[in-house]
C-alpha cells in the first residue's frame, strides 16, 4: 500500500491495476480508494481495476461543484471516458453504492454490486432524516480525525472510528486502518444537505435493469439494515440480495475476500431471483 497510509501525507488520487474486464470501485463518504486495498489484491488478476478517490476527499480532486450523487457520477463518467470505458462492472460502498446505481441508470454499468449502500430508504423517511443530522454532526467533528496520525491518538481512533466502520477492527491491516482513521479529517465535503439528493437510491434501483447485487452488512452501525433497506429491497430477476454476517459498514476493510467474492459473482454469474 501507499506509504501515505502511515502518515498525514496526501495519498495518491487513484489506483489503476490488473487486467481483464473493467471494474470500477467507489468508496464511502469520508473514505479514499485505499479502503478497497484488500479487494484489489483479490481481484487484480481477473479485472482491469480503477479505484478513484472522490472529489473533496483526501487526495481527491477539488471541484467547483458541491459533491452530490449526480456530481459524483459526472466525475466518475469523465474518468471512465479517459480510461476508454463505455461501461464497467461497478462496485460501491455507502455513498459509492448510491453513485454506482446512478451510473447504472445512465447506462454505464455492466453490473453493480452496492455494498452497505446509502439511499435505500423511502423518500421522507424519518430514519434517513436522523441519519442526515448525524452526518452533519460528524462532518463538523471530522477535522479531529487528523490527529490519528499520532501513534498515541491512533489507539483512540481504533477504539472509536474503526468500531464505526468495522465489526472486528482487529482484522483490518494496520496500513489500511491508519488511512481509514485519518481520512475523515481531510474530507472537505461538509455540506451534507447538498450531498443528499432528491431521488433515493431505492427509486433508482427500481428503474434499472443492470444485473445488481445489494449487499447488506449485518453489523452495520452507520446504516443498520433493519432500518435502511432490508425490508424494502427484495430479490427479483436480475437482482440479488445478500446479507454478509459479522461485518460493519465498510466490510472491505475487515473481510476483503468476502466482498471480492460478491463482486466476482455479480460480474460473472447470472443474477437470478435468489437471496
Amino acid at each position: 500500500m501507499n506509504d501515505a497510509a502511515k502518515t498525514s501525507a496526501t495519498p495518491a488520487r487513484h489506483r489503476r491495476t490488473g487486467s481483464g474486464e473493467p471494474l470500477l470501485l467507489l468508496h464511502a463518504f469520508t473514505q479514499t480508494w485505499h479502503c478497497w486495498g484488500g479487494v484489489i489484491d483479490e481481484l487484480s488478476n481477473e479485472f482491469d481495476i480503477l479505484a478513484p478517490t472522490l472529489p473533496f476527499h483526501w487526495g481527491g480532486p477539488v471541484s467547483d461543484r458541491p459533491l452530490t450523487v449526480a456530481a459524483g457520477a459526472d466525475h466518475i463518467e469523465a474518468l471512465m471516458d479517459e480510461a476508454g470505458w463505455e461501461t464497467a462492472h461497478i462496485a460501491g460502498n455507502s455513498l459509492g453504492g448510491w453513485i454506482a446505481l446512478e451510473l447504472a441508470q445512465r447506462g454505464r454499468a455492466r453490473s453493480v454490486t452496492a455494498i452497505a449502500s446509502a439511499g435505500l430508504w423511502s423518500r421522507g423517511s424519518r430514519h434517513a432524516d436522523r441519519l442526515r443530522r448525524k452526518f452533519q454532526l460528524g462532518a463538523f467533528l471530522a477535522p479531529l480525525a487528523r490527529g490519528f496520525a499520532n501513534p498515541a491518538l491512533a489507539v483512540i481512533g481504533k477504539a472509536t472510528t474503526m468500531r464505526t466502520f468495522c465489526h472486528r477492527p482487529g482484522l483490518v491491516a494496520p496500513d489500511l486502518a491508519s488511512i481509514a482513521m485519518q481520512s475523515a479529517g481531510f474530507c472537505t465535503a461538509r455540506d451534507i444537505n447538498a450531498i443528499w439528493p432528491t431521488d433515493t437510491a431505492l427509486e433508482i434501483l427500481d428503474r434499472i435493469t443492470t444485473p445488481t447485487t445489494i449487499v447488506f452488512s449485518a453489523r452495520d452501525r452507520v446504516i443498520p439494515p433493519a432500518r435502511f433497506g432490508a425490508q424494502l429491497v427484495t430479490p427479483s430477476p436480475g437482482r440479488r440480495v445478500v446479507m454478509l454476517p459479522d461485518v460493519g459498514h465498510v466490510p472491505m476493510l475487515e473481510a476483503p475476500a468476502k466482498v471480492a467474492a460478491e463482486i466476482r459473482r455479480t460480474a460473472t454469474e447470472p443474477v437470478v431471483d435468489a437471496i
